[in-house]
Parts: C-alpha cells; sequence; structure tokens
C-alpha cells in the first residue's frame, strides 16, 4: 500500500466538478435526505459514475493491495468504489470466521456511517478481493464508534481506525506502518503501539500474505528490480545502463504495479545486497513450489 497524494479532497472536488458537474449538488440533496431519515438508502447519484476519477488517481490500481485492475475500458468491471467507513450497520472484526484474534480491543459493531455515503473523502478504487470479499462492511478501530454528523477527521481523532486510507494526506503514509521482507508484508513498527497494530491489522484485514496474486506480482516486481539494478551496476553499455534505470524510476513510482514492495526492496539492495539476494532466492522457491503445487495432474 502506497500513499496517493494527488488525491486530496481538493483535487478529488474539482475532478469532480469538472467531469461530473452537477454530481456534488446531487449528493448534497441525497445526503440531506439520508441523515434526516438516520439510515442509509440508495438513489441518486451514483458514485459508479466517478468511478474513473479514483481509477485514475490511483494510477488503475486497487487502494489497498495495489493489484493492477485495467485502465477506463476494461477496469471499471474489475475496479469499485469502496466506502472507506460502511455506509450500512458495521460487522464486528475478526469474527470466528475471519483470523487471527486479537489481544487489543477492535471496535465491535456499529450503525453505520450513513451520512457519509456520498462524502468523497470516504471514496477509493479497490479489487473486488478487497472491497467485496473482505472489507465488506467491517470498520475496525482502537477507540469509540463515532456517530452523525462527524466529519471523516473528526471521526479518525476519536475512533483511532487501524485500517490505513491511502488517499490524499489525511491519514498516516502506509509505508511508514508497512514494509516488505522479500514478498512478506510486515509492520513497520516492532512495538505494540497504535502504530504497530495498524500495520498488523491493515495486513491481516486484506491478507495482503495470503493471496497468490500478490505473490506473483511482488515476485515478478523484485525480479524485474534485480535484474534492473545489476545491469546498471555491472553493463558496459551505457544505453541498457539508461533503460534500466527508467525501469527502476517506473517499478517504484506511483504507478509501479506493487510500489511499496519495489521501494522496500530498492532500500534493501541499496542497504544489505546479500540479504536482498537472500530474499530473491527465498521468494523464487516460494513462487516455484507454489506453481508446483498448483499445477494440474494430467493421466
Amino acid at each position: 500500500m502506497i500513499r496517493y497524494a494527488d488525491a486530496t479532497l481538493a483535487n478529488v472536488c474539482a475532478l469532480v466538478d469538472a467531469e461530473k458537474p452537477a454530481w456534488r449538488t446531487d449528493a448534497e440533496t441525497r445526503t440531506a435526505a439520508i441523515v434526516a431519515a438516520g439510515a442509509f438508502s440508495k438513489g441518486a447519484p451514483s458514485w459508479s459514475d466517478i468511478k474513473a476519477i479514483f481509477m485514475r488517481l490511483q494510477s488503475n490500481k486497487c487502494a489497498f493491495c495495489e493489484f493492477p485492475l485495467g485502465g477506463e475500458f476494461a477496469g471499471k468491471a474489475t475496479q469499485d468504489v469502496e466506502h472507506f467507513r460502511p455506509k450500512n450497520e458495521v460487522k464486528a472484526w475478526p469474527n470466528k470466521a475471519k483470523k487471527p484474534s486479537y489481544t487489543f480491543n477492535t471496535g465491535g459493531t456499529g450503525s453505520g456511517y450513513y451520512w457519509l455515503a456520498y462524502d468523497l473523502s470516504n471514496y477509493a478504487a479497490a479489487c473486488k478481493a478487497c472491497n467485496t470479499a473482505r472489507k465488506s462492511n467491517y470498520f475496525p478501530i482502537a477507540g469509540a464508534r463515532g456517530a452523525a454528523p462527524n466529519t471523516a477527521a473528526e471521526l479518525n481523532a476519536v475512533e483511532q481506525p487501524y485500517l490505513v486510507f491511502p488517499l490524499g494526506e489525511a491519514d498516516e503514509d502506509p509505508e511508514s506502518l508497512i514494509t516488505f521482507a522479500g514478498l512478506v508484508a510486515l509492520p513497520a513498527h516492532d512495538a505494540d503501539g497504535h502504530a504497530h497494530c495498524r500495520g498488523r491489522v491493515t495486513i491481516d484485514f486484506f491478507a495482503l500474505n495470503q493471496r497468490e496474486e500478490l505473490w506473483e506480482d511482488r515476485f515478478r516486481t523484485i525480479y524485474a528490480l534485480f535484474d534492473a539494478v545489476e545491469i546498471t551496476k555491472t553493463n558496459a553499455n551505457p544505453n541498457r545502463v539508461e533503460i534500466a534505470r527508467r525501469r527502476i524510476e517506473d517499478m517504484t513510482s506511483i504507478a509501479g504495479a506493487q510500489a511499496a514492495c519495489a521501494r522496500s526492496f530498492l532500500r534493501l539492495l541499496e542497504a544489505d545486497p546479500q540479504k536482498a539476494w537472500d530474499y530473491y532466492v527465498a521468494a523464487e522457491e516460494f513462487i516455484t513450489d507454489n506453481r508446483k503445487k498448483r499445477a494440474p495432474k494430467l493421466g
């Protein structure tokens, strides 16, 4: 997970106004009706109408797992507009079916954040594996569950959410909370403070260390990155070196398929090449073994 710094609320509002001029006015009208009723009910406008804006701001990647999801032609079918705080009743997380268990409080249930259903600061584009299968109506917090009409900023102060919101600069930088050891996502803080717990819960919540598509994606990233760095160190052809440098810049940019993993691995390559090599070998062995297990048995 990385921060999408250009996706500030001001920028999002400006883009929405430019592309869907009536959307925010319609959203205000709809929100007033929802607040008066004290519960969410669906109606115009549709958040799907502005999905492409979030897709572009996130370089067509899931906000939470960084999996590439295609551009506007095909990507609209693979991406959802995710409500960071659920608009409907909040379910307790983790439940019996969703491990692990924690020694700290994760907030329990709640009536839902219906007044934020059409709040642009509560939106992100997410893959169906993160949004539908995992995020659903869960929202674990360390503090007390907030209520209407608190804004997202006010709620953050009271609730101390465990999940990280990566758009704009309203929340902590995800890379200050989550790092990588090869393919494996880890909390960036060792202590048992809130920062450590945020990293741990976010990793567990989105199954960042269990999903095969993410293992494969990260392995392709560190494989290509390792190769590109080696070229910059050993190749005498200046053109190849320049191409390799551009590849490194692209993989570690906001548009990189697994930019957080790539940036972490690049830092390790610079600081401790032997340890980076060990992680690379371990990752290759893991991916190879996993592919063999999944291969269909013929005959």
